[in-house]
């Protein structure tokens, strides 16, 4: 059994993991590029979302390498994800292509079922791969959340993206728990001992919107990279963990938190909306009363869920005082075009900040 998977931030590195630990043999597809995007587009109903024809050029490319099992996810509620196996196996069946696909739901027990299915050795070694899968989960997001403090305040953004990439190699050569966590902890500390820059204090910048486009580098023009050298911290509102722990695990502390968000979220929008539209708009309002300086909202152009919330958005900047930039990307987004707006964001904010650290200033005085 060859299996495939969907590219999306770092997740190969723990779907590689846990299959390799079940005796299977893992065929990431190709890092995301315009070739992979192409493709999707090619075979994809034209309005279809960015993330629909991106995994599904990602299914050709890794069957064409000689994967023959495919494992994706469905969904559930008012976002068109539910539909994607269906559609996307029914298209590449139509392009000729023979394989087994399989579907984890976001719960637990369809997590278990499916991944049994992909244990020839029985469930011997189920444990072990989902410990070693969920180590990494762990150190892979402990390394995303310290590279976004660490970039906008060293005095090279490059030597941590370069350590960014040394940690991740690691993470993903550790055989064992133990050693996922040892590849963090050493990542931890080579980037505290970055020089540190001269320039002002960063910009504190939430990211909030669909999952797929904040996490996927490939298809948001490397958004994260960028507000970082512009001297923009930023906050990713969902990482990889955090959906396991709300949607899989349905982790109590992190079901509070998210009833925190959909407190925040109450006074602006009435009911789910599907995806994460209702996150955006909660964290949104959220992080305006906690010292952000601004919120970049992203998602596929199209996507339902987002194209709600962004509509609700721009009352929630008002009301609760912070600028919010709303991105839409599909496979005719240009990265220029897409770092002149952040440029721009940026800018406004600085020149926010300015203004209200001399409003301050001469009310001090006043006082």
């Amino acid at each position: 059994m060859n299996v495939t998977f969907p590219h999306m931030g770092t997740l190969h590195i723990v779907l590689k993991a846990m299959l390799t630990t079940l005796g299977v043999r893992a065929v990431p597809p190709p890092p995301i590029s315009k070739t992979t995007i192409e493709i999707g587009a090619r075979f994809s109903p034209e309005t279809a979302c960015l993330p629909f024809k991106t995994t599904l050029g990602n299914f050709i490319q890794a069957l064409e390498a000689g994967a023959d099992t495919i494992l994706t996810c469905g969904g559930a509620g008012p976002c068109r994800l539910g539909y994607y196996a269906t559609v996307q196996r029914d298209i590449l069946r139509d392009l000729g292509y023979k394989f087994a696909m399989i579907v984890i739901e976001p719960d637990l027990a369809s997590v278990w079922q499916s991944i049994r299915r992909l244990a020839p050795g029985g469930i011997r070694p189920l444990w072990p791969a989902f410990r070693l899968a969920g180590a990494k989960l762990r150190a892979l997001d402990a390394i995303e959340r310290a590279a976004c403090r660490a970039r906008p305040r060293a005095a090279a953004s490059g030597d941590v993206d370069a350590e960014r990439l040394r940690a991740l190699a690691a993470v993903d050569e550790a055989a064992t728990p133990a050693a996922a966590a040892e590849a963090v902890a050493s990542s931890l500390r080579r980037l505290e001992g970055l020089p540190a820059g001269s320039g002002p204090p960063p910009l504190k910048v939430g990211l909030v919107g669909e999952i797929y486009v904040m996490l996927e580098s490939g298809v948001n023009g490397d958004l994260v990279r960028t507000l970082g050298r512009m001297g923009a911290e930023v906050h990713p509102t969902m990482l990889l963990g955090d959906y396991v722990d709300t949607h899989i695990l349905r982790d109590k502390a992190a079901l509070r938190r998210s009833e925190a968000v959909a407190a925040a979220a109450a006074p602006f929008i009435g009911h789910y909306v599907g995806g994460h539209g209702m996150k955006s708009v909660g964290h949104t309002a959220a992080m305006g009363r906690t010292g952000f300086d601004g919120i970049i909202h992203v998602f596929p152009f199209t996507c339902m869920p987002e194209v709600i919330a962004k509509n609700i958005l721009p009352v929630v900047s008002v009301q609760e005082g912070i600028p919010v930039l709303s991105l839409a990307f599909d496979e005719q987004t240009g990265e220029a075009g897409t770092v002149t707006r952040l440029e721009a964001f940026v800018d406004l904010l600085r020149y926010r900040r300015k203004r209200q650290e001399t409003a301050a200033a001469a009310q001090k005085q006043l006082n």
